[in-house]
């Protein structure tokens, strides 16, 4: 992971690379070089909709994630398979950060709020700590009923791909995304009421 130059290379040989991950380590460093710029921009982009929450930078996020990839045990298929697995990734490592600012603050004498703020249907982000382990929380449970909407919702909100890439990657329709993409947002913000109005009684 210590090679970052930029480097451009098409599907065909991040899949090559992909296949050849548990074999080789040369092959994961070149991955890293290849995919390091687009998974920054993933990290930039996940961060920007967490505003104001968290304090960690993009290249920490980035290297966080890459690292819980290394340490999968994830048969590879192709570069769209590595992408989906790599927002997975940053909503763990967001959800490991939240934790850890949520026992700072109790640590520090600070009460942390219970209070999850909910986000209308249209816009399901999650600005503090609290609010981020709610949204995975609610997406652990969602992945039990209907996992493809899951991983919708990590690929367009954490991932911030567009409804085209997310339905290349889901193999479905772009409108079949946007469909699924209206029901899993009216979920969620039913699901994090409930959460909420739980946690003040």
């Amino acid at each position: 992971m210590g090679r970052q130059e930029k480097r451009d290379a098409g599907p065909g040989e991040i899949t090559r690379l992909l296949h050849a991950w548990g074999a080789s380590p040369e092959a994961r460093e070149e991955l890293w070089a290849i995919v390091y710029r687009e998974l920054k921009g993933l990290a930039r982009g996940v961060l920007r909709r967490q505003r104001g929450g968290f304090r960690q930078q993009p290249t920490s996020l980035v290297h966080k994630a890459y690292l819980r990839l290394m340490g999968a045990d994830v048969e590879w298929t192709d570069r769209r398979h590595f992408f989906a697995v790599a927002a997975r990734a940053m909503r763990f490592v967001l959800a490991d950060e939240a934790r850890r600012q949520l026992s700072q603050k109790r640590g520090a004498g600070e009460v942390a709020s219970l209070d999850v703020g909910l986000p209308e249907p249209a816009d399901p982000l999650a600005h503090r700590p609290e609010e981020v382990l709610a949204v995975h929380g609610a997406l652990e449970r969602l992945r039990t009923i209907h996992p493809r909407h899951e991983r919708l919702v990590e690929l367009r909100y954490f991932a911030g791909l567009s409804v085209k890439e997310t339905a290349e990657i889901l193999e479905v329709t772009p409108r079949t995304v946007v469909r699924d993409w209206r029901a899993v947002k009216v979920w969620l913000h039913g699901e994090l009421g409930r959460g909420a109005a739980e946690s003040t009684r």
